[in-house]
């Protein structure tokens, strides 16, 4: 393990340990109706009213999209908190949540056992040392079971943000933004992002990774925008 991946892990457990301990003196409650809960942001009563749990298949580049949450209200403004904020202190309940979404779903965990290789969607480098971390890593940390490849992937370039501009702008902002750093040659990948909006940035990842050999590319998103319901 790198040294800037051990001082994270370091930091992030610290981090949640000062979390448990504040709870001993102020009880974790739902983000939503503000009752008393031992997991996760929500209820599991609240919960239910983010669940989508929806799959797209052969969308452009990728060959299944598997979308786990609603881009929403509290859900929405967390991790638009976390992402430009810094409100990192609610990285560990979102971890949580998405732990929870995966885990009603079987299919979902057959996927992840099959995979052969298992990333995410890279931050620019501007955006990563402004932040520190990366938000799709810290969000599916607990996919580390030897096939998780933080850097399977490397963008090339910054880009400038997407969500403001028409699907067509984004593909072009994307294209070519990405590099594979590692062999792909006959495996199967997932690759993991905190919001799928018009799937512009993960096509382009799978793009990537099919042209160095990746024979299927499938996309895991924690939260989906409206549009995607």
């Amino acid at each position: 393990m790198s040294l800037s991946k051990l001082f994270r892990k370091l930091s992030n457990d610290l981090a949640y340990q000062g979390n448990l301990l504040w709870e001993l003196i102020y009880p974790r409650r739902c983000a939503v109706c503000k009752n008393e809960i031992d997991t996760g942001y929500f209820c599991e009563s609240c919960r239910k009213s983010f669940a989508l749990g929806k799959e797209l298949t052969n969308v452009e580049a990728l060959d299944k999209v598997i979308l786990l949450c609603k881009y929403q209200q509290q859900l929405q403004l967390a991790i638009h908190g976390v992402k430009f904020e810094g409100k990192s202190n609610l990285l560990p309940f979102l971890k949580e949540e998405a732990q929870l979404a995966l885990k009603k779903s079987p299919h979902l965990q057959e996927l992840l056992v099959s995979t052969d290789l298992i990333t995410c969607v890279p931050t620019s480098p501007k955006r990563k040392q402004e932040r520190g971390f990366e938000v799709p890593q810290e969000l599916f940390a607990f996919l580390d079971n030897g096939k998780l490849q933080p850097n399977l992937l490397k963008r090339v370039r910054n880009t400038m943000p997407l969500f403001d501009l028409e699907p067509s702008l984004r593909r072009q902002e994307v294209a070519g933004c990405f590099e594979v750093q590692c062999s792909v040659a006959g495996k199967s990948v997932l690759i993991c992002d905190d919001i799928y909006t018009t799937g512009s940035t993960m096509n382009e990842a799978a793009r990537a990774l099919k042209k160095a050999g990746a024979t299927s590319v499938i996309a895991l998103a924690f939260t989906a925008s409206k549009d995607n319901w």
